[in-house]
């Protein structure tokens, strides 16, 4: 009986590298497979950025400008849903909820080949790349070009198996659905 708890305990350290060396983490630098073009527009999405923190308010046109920690800012109308607005002010740190619309493509070095099949390509400025795709989940993880990654729990119109590991997305967002405080 020693003998076999001495050989488990020698042989337990191998056996987990072994598993470890099992798992392959996500890549976003992988090159999509497919013909460039547009897999799927209009894809609605509720994105929650967190944290932020609000550069300014325009009470009366209900807009907000929100920071993130990573320098880039970008000024949203406030739905008039949200009805603690007027408790933000300016220097808060807070979690939004961000109504958004995606659009995943396939590029080929960040152009879209004309529709006629022209050389002239269009160039398209992607905001992120799909990472991950579970279809049976129904779930999108995105990497954004600051290393943040979100999962986005996608609706039966879209479109997962046509995507993959590496496709270009393009995020359009403008309107915050709801606010609150985050306390440091």
């Amino acid at each position: 009986m020693k003998i076999k708890h001495f050989a488990l305990t020698a042989l337990l350290p191998a056996i987990t590298l072994a598993l470890t060396g099992c798992v392959t983490p996500p890549d976003a630098n992988v090159q999509p497979t497919g013909k460039p073009g547009l897999i799927q527009g209009g894809i609605p999405v509720e994105i929650i950025q967190e944290p932020v923190t609000v550069v300014s308010v325009d009470a009366g046109r209900r807009l907000i400008t929100l920071k993130h920690k990573d320098g880039p800012t970008k000024t949203f109308y406030v739905n008039e849903s949200v009805n603690n607005f007027d408790q933000v002010k300016v220097g808060d740190t807070v979690s939004a909820a961000v109504k958004a619309e995606l659009s995943v493509y396939i590029l080929e070095n960040g152009r879209l080949p004309g529709a006629n099949g022209t050389t002239r390509p269009k160039t398209i400025n992607f905001n992120a790349k799909v990472l991950m795709v579970n279809p049976g989940s129904r779930l999108l993880t995105l990497q954004f070009s600051n290393g943040r990654t979100v999962t986005i729990q996608a609706g039966p119109e879209v479109q997962l198996e046509k995507m993959a590991p590496g496709d270009d997305v393009v995020m359009r967002s403008n309107e915050v659905t709801a606010i609150s405080s985050l306390k440091s």
